[in-house]
């Protein structure tokens, strides 16, 4: 099992195996939610893409961790890069019904277009709306320029421990403090990113249990953001 060696090394262990649980009860609950056609009122083939697209989210996520459990860390960020993805995509086809039916007849459908639009329809509001502190689409971006080596200086001076880079599929069985670190982050920010996908879900009622679970979770992140400011 993947444990971290770096400062607050217990704490960290202890966030990502309540990240694990996290995961596992958001998953339960979002696919509960598609399920029923009274609280989530979708044609068929909408709720099928929904589906499709929440599974994958989830997919994602569960190969992230696994991933990083096998100290194979760039498969697991990129694992995490299509997590992202997907709940952005999410986010865009549930919230706006024109992009859901251009995503299912249309072959050029882009998300990055609809993201967009989006942004420039918030923009022209006289009030623009409470704008979240983290942006799933920033992060998602951010990532993909670490996984693509664009940021060549984190990319490269992770792999490198004891001056040295492994050569073997895994990145060892000790990584570098700059790859715990980035893991760390990695680990951060899933949780910001599922908390927030979680939320589309809160249609009338939340369930208790997940809503308690919920507060644990946050409470331990504010810890995290204590530890770590």
């Amino acid at each position: 099992m993947f444990e971290y060696t770096i400062k607050e090394a217990e704490f960290l262990t202890a966030f990502k195996e309540k990240l694990r649980a996290y995961i596992n009860k958001s998953y339960k609950y979002t696919m509960s939610f598609l399920a029923s056609p009274v609280v989530c009122d979708y044609r068929d083939n909408e709720r099928l893409i929904l589906i499709a697209v929440n599974k994958s989210v989830y997919q994602n996520l569960y190969s992230f961790m696994h991933l990083n459990e096998s100290n194979m860390q760039y498969a697991a960020f990129a694992c995490l890069e299509n997590a992202l993805r997907g709940i952005r995509l999410y986010n865009a086809l549930a919230l706006n019904p024109e992009y859901l039916h251009d995503y299912i007849t249309s072959p050029d459908f882009s998300l990055e277009a609809a993201e967009q639009e989006q942004e420039e329809k918030r923009q022209q509001k006289e009030y623009k709306d409470t704008e979240e502190p983290f942006s799933v689409r920033g992060f998602c971006e951010g990532l993909h320029q670490f996984n693509t080596f664009v940021l060549k200086s984190p990319a490269i001076s992770s792999q490198l421990h004891n001056k040295n880079v492994f050569l073997g599929l895994s990145c060892g069985k000790e990584l570098s403090d700059e790859l715990q670190n980035e893991v760390r982050k990695n680990m951060a920010g899933a949780y910001l990113s599922l908390s927030l996908h979680t939320k589309l879900f809160f249609n009338g009622g939340i369930d208790e249990e997940m809503e308690d679970f919920e507060d644990e979770i946050h409470e331990m992140f504010m810890t995290y953001l204590k530890n770590f400011s």
